[in-house]
């Protein structure tokens, strides 16, 4: 029984010192069904710290074309220094940038024709990553969702440069455009053009029981010696 009371006086005087720090981590995606997060249980402990990463590959669908007869292909370079914006369930948090940047080539075939044109369609991808800091205070007892949008995806944004444009030809963006497969567009929504994947970190200091509650269990460390040491006892007198 003396060595069951040193641990539990060991052990409340360690957490009464101060608990250790410890970190819950959770995932999503915007492909798919966003799960969102689950909101940090002010029971557990005390929150002190909120980081989001959040990890960028985006893409948008081009149109190039060139007078009917003049080409067979586009060589088409582009650079790209956009913006995706954060937004959220919890208008507290703002709607922060992430920069998108990217550059490549394609050899489009102008195998389309439109009136007097050839056309061919193309994607372009950015990239991007950032860390942001939030305040405890938003997550504690509230679930969070994120969803952000490609600021490049709106017509006309002028984020992406090109060169290789055909003499006498045009290239224009695609409405709600980002996928091109085998030289066909199509649009499947902001989300599935390309990815967007989230990590929320908690860093937080679990919660320390409080002194009635140490007085209950070293109470309960009490009984159970003093009931091992009559036990002993009556097997000794039989």
């Amino acid at each position: 029984m003396k060595h069951l009371l040193t641990l539990a006086a060991i052990a409340a005087a360690t957490l009464a010192n101060g608990a250790t720090a410890a970190t819950l981590i959770q995932f999503d995606s915007e492909q798919g069904a966003s799960r969102g997060f689950d909101a940090f249980d002010s029971r557990t402990g005390t929150l002190n710290a909120v980081t989001l990463t959040v990890k960028l590959a985006k893409t948008r669908g081009w149109a190039v074309g060139a007078p009917s007869g003049s080409a067979s292909t586009a060589n088409v370079s582009w650079t790209i220094a956009g913006n995706w914006r954060l937004g959220s369930n919890n208008n507290a948090l703002g709607e922060p940038l992430v920069a998108l940047n990217g550059s490549g080539s394609a050899v489009v075939p102008l195998d389309r024709s439109d009136g007097d044109y050839d056309f061919g369609f193309f994607g372009v991808t950015a990239t991007g990553a950032a860390t942001f800091q939030f305040d405890p205070a938003q997550f504690l007892n509230r679930r969070i969702t994120f969803n952000g949008y490609d600021l490049g995806q709106t017509v006309g944004s002028g984020d992406t440069s090109f060169t290789g444009i055909p003499a006498g030809g045009t290239i224009n963006q695609l409405r709600g455009g980002c996928i091109v497969d085998n030289g066909n567009a199509s649009a499947p929504g902001e989300d599935f053009c390309g990815s967007a994947s989230y990590t929320l970190t908690y860093d937080y200091t679990p919660a320390v029981p409080e002194p009635g509650t140490w007085a209950l269990m070293i109470a309960g460390f009490a009984a159970t010696g003093a009931a091992l040491r009559r036990r002993r006892r009556t097997l000794a007198v039989g």
